[in-house]
C-alpha cells in the first residue's frame, strides 16, 4: 500500500461586508457581528464532522494489528507503548552487538563502533501508529482488514543512523582476496632417470635421480559482494545481527592429483639378488626407483590451491646384495652329527646309498625336505641289498635294511639347527647307534621323516659314510643368536621276561635247535625329549622346552624248546646265535644331554620294516 498524505485545508474569510465610513455603534451593528461569529463556527463545526466521519468513527489511538518492528508485535499498543517496547528490544542491539558476516574461509565481525549503528525509535513509532490512517477511506478499510490477516514488517534500516560505506569496504577487501581465476594443476618431471640394473659399484647412494614438480592448480572463485552487501543490510533493517553466506563458483575445480598412481607410474621396486636354485649361482640385484609415497602424501595435505610440491626420485637399495648374498650363502655349520655302522657289507652298502642320495641337496627357505622322496623306493634295481630289519615285531631280512640310521642322524641334525620338524616317528624299540628319542623310523609307505626350512637362506645338506660312521652336517646360514643341545627323560620302563616258544620237530622251519634264542630281549620306554637353549656369547641357558615323547615297545626273551624230539636231531645245550640277554635294569630318570640309550643287545637296526 502506498503512503498517502492527506491535504489539509486552508479557509479563507472574505469580509461579509464592505468598509463603510464609520458610524456611531448601533444594535444592528451588534446582530451583524454575532451573525458572522455563528456563521463561522458553523462552518468549522461542519468541517470537523466531516473529518470524523472520514475516519469511520473515533481514532481509538492505538497501532493497527500485526504491525511490527525488529520482530516485535506491536498491535494495540499505543505509540509510548510501542516506543517502550522498541527501546527495549533494540537498545542493547545496534549498539552493542557486532554484526557476524560467516564468508568462505572467514568471519567477518563489524563492530557498532564501526558502523555507527543507532536506531531512530521515534521515526519508526510514527510510521507504525501512521499504517491504516492515510489514503481514502476504502484504503484504510482495506489496510485495516489485511493487518488482521496478516502481519505487515517495518524495516528499520531507513531509520538506522549506519556506516554503508565502511561495510561496503570491508566485503570488498574479502572479495579481492577470496576470488580467484580458474587454473589446471599440472606434474611436471625435470632431469634424466638412471640406470637401474647396473653393477652396485656404479651407485653412488647419495645421488639424487629426478625431480618431480607439482602445481597445485586455483579453483574459479567468485563471492558475490553486492548480494553479501544487501543481506547485511536486510540483517541490520530487521535487528539481526548473524549472515551467513556460500561460495559460488565459475569455474570447476582444479582437477585432483592422484598420487598413488603417480607413485606406481615413476616407481620401481628393488629386486634382491637371489640364488639359482639349480646352478646356485647368485642373479645381481636390481636397484629401484622412485619417491617417497608417505612423505608425498603428508605434504599433499598440507597444501593449498596454488602451492607448489617438488619431491625427489632417487634410488632405492634392495635389501640383499650380490656380493652380501655370496658371502651369507653356506656360510655356517647349522648341525653336524655322527653314529657308527656296523660291519654288515648289505647295511654298510645301503648306507652308503642313502648319503648319495641326500648329500649337495639343497632347500630353499620354506621348501620341506622328505626323506622317502629323496631316496626313491629301495630296490635291488636300484642298488639296495637285503639287511636286517624289523617287521611286526621280528628281525627280518628288506632290501633297504639299515637306512633309518641316516634318517635318524639326519633328524638329529634338524634338532640341533631348530628346523621345523614336519613329520616323525619314532622306532618300534630302542636304536643303539643314537641317543633315545631322537631316532625316526621311515618305511617306503609309512612312516615318513619331513622337515621344512624355515630360515632365510638355502640350506645345503652333505651327507657321506666314512671311517665306520654315517656323517651328515647342515650348511646354511646362522641367524640365531643361540645354540641347542638334545636332552631326554625316561619317564617309564617296562622290563622284558623270558618265555619258552614250543616248535614241532617236524614243522621246524627255521631248523631252530632246541634252547636256542629265537629273539632278543628289549626294554621298553617313554622318553620326553627337550631342547636346551644356551646363548652364544655368554653360554647361559636361556629355556628348557619341551620337544615330543616317544615311545618304544618291550620284546620278551624267546627261547626254542623242540617237542617230540628224535635222538639224531636232539641236541645238548646248543650256543646261542644272539647277543646274550642285557641285564635287568632300568635307564636312569634323567640322563646326562646327548649321553646313548642305555646298552642293549648289539642290533643291527629297530626301523619298522627297514630301518
Amino acid at each position: 500500500m502506498g503512503k498517502f498524505s492527506q491535504p489539509r485545508g486552508n479557509i479563507t474569510h472574505e469580509p461579509a461586508v464592505k468598509s463603510a465610513p464609520k458610524k456611531k455603534k448601533s444594535g444592528r451593528a451588534a446582530v451583524l457581528i454575532c451573525l458572522c461569529v455563528l456563521a463561522i463556527a458553523l462552518l468549522a463545526g461542519s468541517i470537523v464532522g466531516v473529518w470524523y466521519f472520514a475516519l469511520g468513527g473515533a481514532d481509538d489511538g492505538l497501532i493497527l494489528s500485526n504491525v511490527t518492528a525488529a520482530g516485535i508485535n506491536l498491535g494495540g499498543m499505543t505509540r509510548e507503548q510501542a516506543s517502550a517496547a522498541l527501546h527495549q528490544a533494540t537498545d542493547l542491539t545496534y549498539t552493542s552487538e557486532n554484526m557476524v558476516i560467516e564468508l568462505p574461509d572467514v568471519t567477518l565481525e563489524l563492530s557498532p563502533a564501526d558502523t555507527g549503528a543507532k536506531l531512530d525509535v521515534d521515526a519508526v513509532i510514527e510510521e507504525a501508529f501512521s499504517y491504516g490512517r492515510t489514503g481514502t477511506k476504502a484504503e484504510r478499510e482495506q489496510v485495516k482488514a489485511n493487518a488482521l490477516a496478516s502481519k505487515h514488517p517495518i524495516a528499520l534500516l531507513p531509520y538506522l543512523n549506519l556506516n554503508m560505506d565502511f561495510i561496503r569496504a570491508q566485503l570488498e577487501e574479502y572479495g579481492s582476496s577470496f576470488n580467484s581465476e580458474y587454473s589446471p594443476s599440472s606434474v611436471t618431471v625435470d632431469g634424466e632417470m638412471p640406470v637401474l640394473d647396473a653393477s652396485a659399484e656404479d651407485f653412488d647412494p647419495e645421488a639424487q635421480g629426478q625431480t618431480m614438480t607439482i602445481e597445485l592448480g586455483t579453483p574459479g572463485r567468485n563471492v558475490d559482494i553486492e548480494g553479501i552487501y544487501n543481506s547485511v543490510l536486510d540483517a541490520y533493517s530487521y535487528n539481526e545481527f548473524l549472515v551467513v553466506c556460500e561460495m559460488t563458483e565459475e569455474e570447476t575445480t582444479p582437477e585432483f592429483i592422484d598420487l598413488a598412481s603417480l607413485y606406481e607410474e615413476y616407481h620401481f621396486e628393488p629386486q634382491d639378488a637371489a640364488m639359482d636354485p639349480e646352478t646356485f649361482d647368485v642373479t645381481p640385484e636390481v636397484y629401484g626407483y622412485g619417491f617417497d609415497l608417505e612423505e608425498a602424501q603428508l605434504l599433499m595435505e598440507e597444501a593449498i590451491y596454488g602451492d607448489t610440491i617438488e619431491l625427489q626420485l632417487n634410488l632405492i637399495a634392495p635389501e640383499v646384495l650380490s656380493e652380501e648374498l655370496s658371502g651369507l650363502l653356506f656360510r655356517d655349520v647349522l648341525a653336524s652329527y655322527e653314529t657308527e655302522h656296523t660291519n654288515d657289507k648289505n647295511r654298510n652298502n645301503n648306507l652308503t646309498l642313502a648319503c648319495a642320495s641326500i648329500n649337495n641337496l639343497v632347500l630353499q627357505p620354506g621348501d620341506t625336505f622328505d626323506y622317502n622322496k629323496a631316496l626313491g623306493k629301495r630296490t635291488t634295481e636300484n642298488g639296495y641289498k637285503a639287511a636286517n630289519a624289523y617287521s611286526a615285531g621280528m628281525t627280518v631280512k628288506e632290501i633297504g635294511g639299515g637306512i633309518c640310521q641316516v634318517s635318524s642322524t639326519l633328524y638329529y641334525c634338524t634338532l640341533i639347527a631348530d628346523l621345523e620338524i614336519v613329520s616323525r616317528s619314532p622306532h618300534s624299540y630302542v636304536s643303539s647307534y643314537i641317543p633315545m628319542g631322537m631316532d625316526a623310523a621311515v618305511s617306503w609307505g609309512g612312516p615318513e621323516f619331513r622337515f621344512k626350512n624355515n630360515t632365510n637362506y638355502p640350506i645345503r645338506i652333505e651327507a657321506e659314510v666314512a671311517d665306520g660312521k654315517v656323517k651328515i652336517r647342515l650348511i646354511g646360514t646362522d641367524e640365531k643368536d643361540y645354540y641347542i643341545k638334545m636332552e631326554y627323560e625316561v619317564t617309564s620302563t617296562v622290563k622284558p621276561t623270558t618265555e619258552t616258544v614250543e616248535i614241532p620237530a617236524d614243522n621246524n622251519p627255521e631248523n631252530y635247535k632246541d634252547g636256542q634264542v629265537i629273539s632278543t630281549p628289549y626294554t621298553g620306554y617313554t622318553v620326553k625329549t627337550y631342547k636346551l637353549k644356551y646363548d652364544k656369547e655368554t653360554d647361559e641357558l636361556i629355556s628348557r622346552e619341551f620337544d615330543r615323547t616317544s615311545t618304544y615297545k618291550y620284546r620278551n626273551k624267546q627261547i626254542a624248546s623242540i617237542v617230540n624230539k628224535t635222538p639224531e636231531t636232539e641236541p645238548t645245550t646248543p650256543p646261542a646265535t644272539e647277543a646274550p640277554t642285557p641285564p635287568a635294569t632300568e635307564a636312569p630318570t634323567t640322563p646326562p644331554v646327548e649321553t646313548p640309550a642305555p646298552t642293549q643287545p648289539p642290533i643291527t637296526d629297530s626301523g619298522i620294516s627297514e630301518g
